[in-house]
């Protein structure tokens, strides 16, 4: 997945990290993809201690309001009307300017996936 790239995520996470009160409705938000140097780097400004690795893929909020926080993990990252990652971790504060970390789908996660719920 290139740098750069506009994609779109959905939870229902928690809008802000201090009420802990997750959301009544599914929200969506455009995410741009962070290489993973540079994802590696963003956690390490705010001495967050992460090993980003190639099976990973980072995003972050496109606006700088609107990220993933708590609750969101599990959700999707639609690129280009494509399954490209599960949400695994972001900021525990959920700073919007800090790239939520995204399992990458590589074909072994898709087989397991179409083997465990079929082609829908």
């Amino acid at each position: 997945m290139k740098e750069n790239t506009v994609c779109n995520t959905a939870g229902w996470g928690v809008t802000k990290a201090k009420n802990k009160i997750p959301s009544s409705y599914l929200r969506e938000t455009k995410l741009t993809i962070v290489d993973n140097v540079s994802c590696q780097g963003e956690y390490g400004k705010w001495n967050i201690k992460v090993n980003i690795t190639e099976n990973m893929l980072c995003a972050k909020a496109k606006n700088q309001k609107d990220g993933t926080c708590q609750g969101d993990s599990g959700g999707p990252l639609i690129c280009k009307n494509k399954l490209q990652g599960i949400l695994s971790f972001g900021d525990k504060n959920c700073n919007p300017k800090i790239p939520g970390v995204f399992t990458r789908l590589t074909s072994k996660y898709v087989e397991w996936i179409h083997t465990t719920i079929g082609d829908f």
